[in-house]
């Protein structure tokens, strides 16, 4: 059951890292959901023997990173963070704070107009 029970320390982490109070609405919520948690943990551990956890197919790889590309709008001043997919999908976005169409994906630096 070491599965879930690095799964559930890392969430209690996050949980008790997260500077709630444990009385505060926010704190009873995370609390009550990680308790939640450890018990389906232990009643899944309790009631299933070693081999139907085997059978369970748990993907343990790690999510591929997202790369974030960093701009800065040419009208405004603004810094927009734009993530991989879009750059490589979207052909202009928009800046958030005065709505100026900014080009993506251009890799000739004659084409960017502003």
């Amino acid at each position: 059951m070491e599965y879930f029970e690095k799964k559930i320390t890392y969430l209690r982490g996050l949980c008790d890292g997260s500077g709630f109070d444990p009385d505060s609405k926010e704190g009873k919520i995370f609390h009550g959901m990680m308790d939640i948690l450890e018990d389906m943990a232990f009643m899944l551990e309790t009631f299933l023997d070693d081999e139907d956890l085997e059978e369970m197919d748990f993907e343990t790889d790690e999510e591929e990173p997202v790369y974030f590309y960093s701009f800065i709008c040419p009208n405004c001043g603004e810094e927009i963070d734009v993530d991989e997919e879009t750059m490589e999908t979207e052909t202009s976005i928009q800046c958030p704070a005065c709505g100026n169409d900014i080009p993506m994906g251009t890799t000739d630096m004659d084409e960017l107009k502003f």
